[in-house]
């Protein structure tokens, strides 16, 4: 058998390539921002409810003038599989807000967790979550392999962002806070919004409760109030929404909201950019504990109404005042002033 004398070449030229495609560049990202948090597991995906939170916590960064690197979820994925994740150990980590703390999307999950395995001299920053961890087996394995991991971390605060998650968190983590979902913290009325017609904006995912006899009674009850002024419009965009293209694609969604007459939607951010641009919305119920644990936050908000029962619809809007509403956020600002505060102190001590 011939022996192969370029072998051991070839390896260090391999290990060479290796290292400057996936770890020189995460190198060069700390040496050109020594002072920067790392904001990590931001979308590249569709879910413009998902962009429209990193959109928020990173006008926050700016306003607090923290310099800051953003690692997308696809960004994450690569640096697992590199096994360069441990890149960002003894740099504060945002991991973004949303609804994927536990089993609902489990691969989110893991990736978040395989963050704070990676990195325990960080600060981790877990920003506004909701919580939902299956009550079955698989659900109950992962809670305490969750708990396991973020209590033995040193330096690691989760915020839940509606009462019914905090609660359960609080039985469960060590260090656990109550802040709104970010995309609260932020005002998208316009004064020359003509509006006209009504939005319908419903889930079509796993996260679907309503059935096919309450989607017809919904349907009926819009139909009485707006005929064919109607227009369905989704949260999740058919293609993927790069970094680039978030903030002028938000705001093609948010332009559509400030012009409707009304939502209907059974979608945690359909409620929100409703509240956020001053559009009355009414509110279905869905799966997760999000939706009914975030409308509290707004509950106060006239033209943002929650319903049980669709053919109740049309009395609700009805009964609605028809004025132009402004978004009123006073009563949430010091929940997102105590989370300023954390970080910046967590940055002083960096």
């Amino acid at each position: 058998m011939t022996k192969d004398l370029l072998y051991p070449l070839r390896a260090i030229h391999g290990k060479v390539y290796e290292w400057r495609s996936n770890r020189l560049p995460l190198v060069i990202d700390r040496l050109k921002n020594p002072h920067a948090v790392y904001l990590v597991m931001t979308p590249e995906h569709r879910n413009l409810g998902d962009h429209a939170i990193a959109q928020a916590e990173i006008r926050m960064l700016k306003e607090l003038n923290i310099p800051y690197i953003e690692y997308s979820d696809k960004k994450i994925r690569s640096m697992v599989y590199n096994k360069t994740i441990n890149n960002m150990n003894g740099r504060v980590i945002l991991i973004t807000g949303g609804g994927n703390f536990g089993t609902l999307w489990p691969g989110i999950d893991l990736m978040m967790q395989e963050i704070v395995k990676s990195n325990p001299d960080s600060t981790v920053f877990f920003m506004p979550n909701t919580l939902y961890f299956s009550d079955d087996d698989n659900g109950r394995q992962a809670l305490s392999k969750a708990k396991e991991l973020y209590n033995s971390h040193r330096s690691l605060t989760i915020y839940a962002r509606e009462a019914i998650s905090y609660e359960s968190m609080k039985s469960q983590f060590r260090n656990v806070k109550l802040v709104p979902d970010m995309v609260l913290s932020m005002n998208q009325c316009k004064d020359d919004a003509t509006r006209s017609g009504c939005i319908v904006c419903l889930r079509s995912d796993h996260e679907r409760t309503r059935s096919e006899e309450q989607e017809s009674i919904l349907r009926e009850q819009i139909s009485e109030l707006f005929g064919e002024n109607t227009a369905d419009l989704d949260m999740v965009r058919e293609n993927a929404v790069s970094i680039a293209e978030r903030n002028a694609v938000l705001e093609e969604q948010y332009n559509a909201f400030r012009h409707a007459e009304l939502v209907v939607t059974d979608r945690l951010h359909g409620m929100i950019f409703s509240a956020i641009t001053g559009t009355p919305c009414i509110v279905i119920n869905s799966k997760s504990p999000k939706v009914r644990g975030c409308y509290e936050w707004i509950r106060h908000l006239d033209y943002i109404q929650f319903c049980d029962d669709v053919s109740r619809i049309k009395d609700i809007y009805e009964k609605m005042e028809k004025e132009k509403y402004e978004y009123d956020n006073n009563r949430l600002r010091p929940f997102y002033d105590s989370l300023k505060k954390d970080l910046l102190q967590a940055v002083r001590r960096k």
